[in-house]
């Protein structure tokens, strides 16, 4: 078994900012537009919603910004035969990890992670030797879900506990 040399590691590390700013750079890009469509259209680009899954997913914005329900939408979706994984993954991480989470969440901050989490794809897709953008982008838009809905819950954890307890390292 290797290790990674301190040059990898530097390397990596430095792939790994590159990654974030281009990312971050996509999305403030788009939410300059301030239209959830052309989120989806990135997505749509480059790691692989359909037309269809762009409409339908936008569909689902609308009912989750106006706090209706989704599970119609979401199995539509879900059931259309040829929904990419993706439109899949975003709908049921909206639909069912809003219900599920053992802290409470926002469908809307659910939603936007996972459609934003996505976008880890878009940052990565020159690395032909990693996985496809269809399967980064579907890994990314579960971990953003999770990070977006559960950093709210961990601030608020954080905000109850004296900041010096918070920051100590030792076991305890």
């Amino acid at each position: 078994m290797s290790t990674m040399s301190e040059i990898e590691a530097v390397s990596v590390s430095r792939e790994a900012a590159d990654y974030f700013i281009t990312a971050a750079n996509y999305i403030a890009e788009d939410a300059a537009i301030r239209r959830l469509r052309y989120h989806l259209l990135r997505l749509g680009a480059s790691a692989g919603l359909t037309d269809k899954d762009v409409e339908e997913l936008g569909e689902l914005g609308s009912l989750v910004f106006r706090e209706d329900r989704t599970t119609d939408q979401t199995a539509k979706i879900a059931n259309r035969a040829d929904a990419s994984p993706l439109a899949v993954t975003i709908a049921k991480v909206v639909e069912e990890g809003t219900s599920s989470a053992r802290w409470p969440t926002d469908p809307k901050a659910v939603l936007l992670g996972a459609v934003l989490g996505a976008y880890i794809s878009l940052s990565a897709l020159s690395d032909t030797s990693g996985p496809s953008p269809e399967v980064s982008a579907t890994s990314g838009a579960v971990a953003g879900a999770l990070a977006a809905s559960a950093s709210t819950f961990v601030m608020g954890n954080i905000e109850r506990t004296p900041l010096d307890d918070y920051l100590d390292m030792r076991e305890g």
